[in-house]
């Protein structure tokens, strides 16, 4: 089933309608964790809006275990969302490498464009009307290669739908993707 991962008894999503009904291909997103809870809410806040690198931590190990588990590094190549150089400065650290730990990753595919707003000062709308934030710069064949994009949170879906569609034009043999919430 290729979906965002939100509903379990559903195929679909509203969101997941919105995107199919623009012609993008269904992301196939996994989702640890549910965002719409104030637990969730608090993390995210400490560790990625307030630059607290060390909570980082609280869910390293289960992300990390659960991206081998499922996605097994002999089988998949791993590509943590980028963040901008501005984000970067700001925070000091790319908030989805900070939560993996021990895996491969393929830096070298995908780079973020420069920006003067980061995506979560963005509201949904804007991010929806959002042109392509990425860069491919990865070789110009990755043939027959399982691709797992892997973000810290899937809010509405631009984000990784921006990832996959740069990787999707050098055929991949299979993309998918795994968010920590959704």
């Amino acid at each position: 089933m290729r979906s965002c991962g939100r509903l379990e008894k559903q195929k679909w999503c509203q969101d997941c309608l919105r995107w199919k009904e623009k012609g993008y291909l269904s992301l196939h997103n996994r989702a640890i964790f549910v965002y719409q809870n104030e637990a969730m809410k608090d993390y995210f806040q400490k560790y990625k809006f307030m630059g607290d690198y060390y909570m980082r931590n609280v869910w390293q190990a289960k992300f990390s275990q659960y991206i081998r588990k499922n996605y097994p590094p002999k089988k998949w190549r791993y590509i943590p969302i980028p963040v901008s150089q501005a984000t970067m400065q700001t925070r000091g650290f790319n908030q989805v490498e900070g939560l993996i730990k021990g895996l491969k990753l393929d830096h070298d595919l995908i780079v973020a464009q420069q920006s003067k707003q980061v995506q979560s000062q963005k509201n949904r709308k804007q991010r929806m009307e959002n042109h392509q934030i990425f860069e491919y710069v990865g070789p110009k064949i990755i043939n027959q290669k399982n691709i797992l994009l892997i973000d810290d949170i899937y809010t509405t879906g631009r984000t990784l739908y921006f990832a996959q569609e740069l990787v999707q034009k050098h055929t991949v043999k299979e993309i998918k993707s795994v968010t920590l919430a959704r």
